[in-house]
């Protein structure tokens, strides 16, 4: 996912950038972004001529594959231990009662998982990949 933001402040090779409104926002609902400037943590890793006042284009360094893993992997884990466990703890349950323990047990893992993301969101660092337009005199 890419993002536009104004760059703020340049410390060595960290660069605060505060995020422009995009088409996106138009859009949305949340009240609170559009009230307070939300700025982020980016890295010029390609090595550009950035200026304070520069609009950039920024995106994510973290691979799709791996993100999508860390979010899918888990409830299917808890799918197969459900049903693997129920099997073990209830030896005459069927297997539609398996699968149930497995569905209840995604869930539970699922919304876990959420609130957990939700409470401590993963650190992402987002990279600089190109200007767009010079600093504003």
């Amino acid at each position: 996912m890419t993002e536009m933001g104004r760059i703020r402040e340049i410390r060595g090779d960290a660069i605060t950038i505060a995020r422009e409104n995009s088409i996106a926002c138009f859009g949305c609902m949340s009240q609170e972004c559009k009230v307070k400037e939300l700025s982020y943590n980016a890295e010029n890793l390609d090595g550009l001529d950035l200026k304070p006042g520069q609009l950039v284009e920024t995106e994510a360094v973290a691979s799709a594959i791996k993100q999508g893993l860390a979010v899918l992997l888990p409830p299917i884990l808890g799918f197969i231990a459900g049903y693997v466990l129920s099997g073990v703890l209830f030896p005459t349950a069927g297997d539609p009662a398996c699968a149930a323990a497995g569905v209840l047990l995604l869930f539970v893992v699922a919304f876990a998982l959420y609130f957990i993301r939700r409470r401590f969101p993963p650190k992402t660092i987002r990279r600089v990949i190109r200007v767009v337009e010079a600093p504003s005199t």
